[in-house]
């Protein structure tokens, strides 16, 4: 017999707060009908000082769906990670395939950092896990990949396979002009980095503060792609990685492409 969700199972309303979106009849309907087209989610404020905010001292970044079906919900970019890492032991390209092929995609640079901002609020556990120094090494691929075309140095992302199984960018820019160009080992700030100071492409800028994150700017050698790391000497980003290179406790948070097919009971 199939489960008909309703406010008894779900909960009933919370509180209305004015600027954050009241989902609860959104989330049923996708429990009961998971595969029906659904209305797009309501942006959710997160400036300071939304009424939220000012009513009870809590950020106005919120989870306005249920985790679902081993994913977070990541509201500012309306996306899904999941809650582990996969593709373990994987190279960049085989983790783009092997994604693909279950519905997924792996993140773009600006999609981790709005990650990483919500789960340092969210998923307190998961952003250590991934942030802090200390064993044993984790690391995560990032979809970008760097590549000189003719005097400039490209960015591509968004990949995808094609008939032959090729990965293609979907997305090929010239690198930001603001992006910091300069290795610094140590360090820039994490927190100034993600919450203020990069580039639309996701990598710092130039006025980054200083701080413990050890950063490899983007190499001219077309073959140098994108990934974070922590161990328990240092945290990273690299952006100066083989892509053929593997390790075991290498993988990716994915993303879904499109909704989960089932929502958690």
């Amino acid at each position: 017999m199939t489960t008909q969700y309703n406010k008894s199972i779900i909960g009933t309303s919370r509180k209305n707060y004015g600027d954050i979106p009241d989902l609860t009849d959104e989330i049923i309907a996708r429990c009961n009908e998971p595969d029906k087209p659904v209305k797009e989610i309501p942006k959710v404020n997160t400036k300071r000082g939304s009424n939220l905010e000012k009513k009870t001292g809590e950020s106005s970044i919120v989870n306005p769906v249920a985790d679902v079906n081993g994913y977070i919900y990541v509201p500012s970019i309306n996306a899904y990670f999941t809650k582990e890492r996969l593709c373990n032991g994987k190279n960049w390209f085989e983790a783009h395939k092997e994604l693909q092929s279950n519905g997924q995609r792996m993140p773009t640079i600006p999609e981790f950092i709005e990650f990483l901002k919500y789960i340092k609020v969210n998923h307190e556990n998961i952003y250590k896990d991934i942030t802090e120094v200390r064993s044993p090494w984790r690391s995560e691929w990032l979809d970008a990949d760097f590549k000189l075309k003719g005097k400039d140095l490209h960015i591509n992302y968004n990949h995808i396979l094609d008939s032959k199984g090729n990965l293609i960018p979907k997305n090929s820019e010239i690198l930001d002009k603001n992006t910091l160009m300069t290795d610094k080992i140590p360090g820039i700030s994490l927190d100034d980095y993600i919450n203020n100071n990069y580039t639309n492409q996701g990598l710092p800028n130039k006025n980054v503060k200083s701080g413990d994150l050890y950063y490899w700017n983007p190499r001219s050698d077309n073959n140098s792609v994108a990934r974070f790391y922590a161990n328990s000497d240092r945290a990273g980003l690299n952006c100066d990685w083989y892509p053929s290179n593997t390790n075991s406790s290498l993988g990716v948070f994915g993303i879904a492409q499109g909704i989960p097919p089932k929502l958690a009971g």
